[in-house]
């Protein structure tokens, strides 16, 4: 991708991730309409963007071309960089995304969430929050804007955030720093694996798989099944799976039916046994073992604390 633009950040900083004191601005799951087509703007502070399915294409105006974000891939947003977000799905399915905005050394202060969105009738260039760069020619940036494929244990952090800015329980704030501080040092160990992209070819082939496992979540899908609409081995099947993805097929599948109990809990009056039969389980006694195994607690105890009904 070429530039078009000479983008510099306003606000940049030497990299010493001692120095990191990150403060969250704002966090949730957003089920967003697959034909979403988002306006041209700026940030304040920073933004991570998870995809959970669907496809999310970022326009930056830097770049000739947009990013295309597919299930597993995270955005990393920089402070002052024009973007927009467009939106789509294979169905007529809404796109699920998490999103988190912070700053990295707890410069800004939000008071109501628009204060994270440039207004560019009244730009204040002070609140920038910094971008940290490395020391060198042109000072690359830190932070690249896509991660393909990231770990669970970054979406697993991400999640705790969401939750523990959702309920503000005592010491939320702390908790949230110290999520966000694993985050950072995940992202920042990430390396090219180059395993990883002999899974490249059949990309598009697994990301069809996953986006039929994520709209029907109930229905089981055996590994050797899986394989074959790829037309290798199960063996070759659950390898590729793992590069692309970092979980094995019947891991993923496991996580995206424990988020969506998860939400299904908190936002709805479905019975537990309703539920459990939604993700895939017609057993409740099945569903509650595999659940407590993942959450800690049982499904009634997670709604008990966290339904918002």
């Amino acid at each position: 991708m070429t530039s078009d633009t000479s983008f510099r950040h306003p606000n940049i900083r030497l990299y010493n991730p001692g120095e990191f004191s990150p403060s969250i601005h704002w966090s949730e799951h957003q089920y967003v309409p697959h034909n979403f087509n988002g306006d041209v703007r700026r940030l304040y502070d920073y933004e991570l963007m998870y995809v959970y399915s669907g496809t999310m294409i970022v326009a930056f105006e830097d770049m000739s071309e947009p990013i295309r974000y597919e299930a597993g891939d995270l955005l990393i947003l920089a402070p002052a960089l024009r973007h927009s977000i467009h939106l789509h799905s294979q169905s007529d399915s809404l796109v699920h995304l998490l999103g988190i905005h912070f700053d990295l050394y707890d410069e800004l202060d939000i008071t109501i969430d628009r204060d994270m969105v440039v207004s560019e009738e009244e730009v204040h260039s002070e609140r920038f929050c910094y971008w940290p760069v490395h020391e060198g020619e042109d000072n690359p940036p830190v932070f690249a804007r896509c991660y393909r494929s990231i770990p669970p244990d970054i979406v697993q952090a991400m999640e705790e955030i969401a939750d523990e800015y959702k309920l503000k329980k005592p010491g939320h704030q702390v908790a949230c720093r110290g999520y966000m501080l694993i985050i950072l040092t995940a992202i920042s160990r990430l390396q090219q694996d180059n395993k990883r992209n002999a899974a490249a070819f059949y990309r598009d082939q697994l990301l069809t798989l996953v986006h039929e496992m994520q709209n029907q979540i109930h229905l089981p899908y055996p590994n050797a099944t899986l394989a074959a609409q790829l037309n290798v081995s199960e063996d070759h099947f659950i390898r590729l799976f793992k590069m692309t993805f970092a979980l094995s097929p019947q891991q993923f599948l496991q996580h995206i039916r424990h988020q969506k109990a998860k939400r299904l809990l908190r936002e709805t009056k479905h019975s537990i046994q309703q539920i459990g039969e939604q993700v895939g389980y017609e057993d409740i006694h099945n569903f509650s073992h595999i659940f407590k195994k993942w959450q800690g607690v049982s499904p009634r105890e997670y709604r008990n604390t966290h339904s918002i009904l």
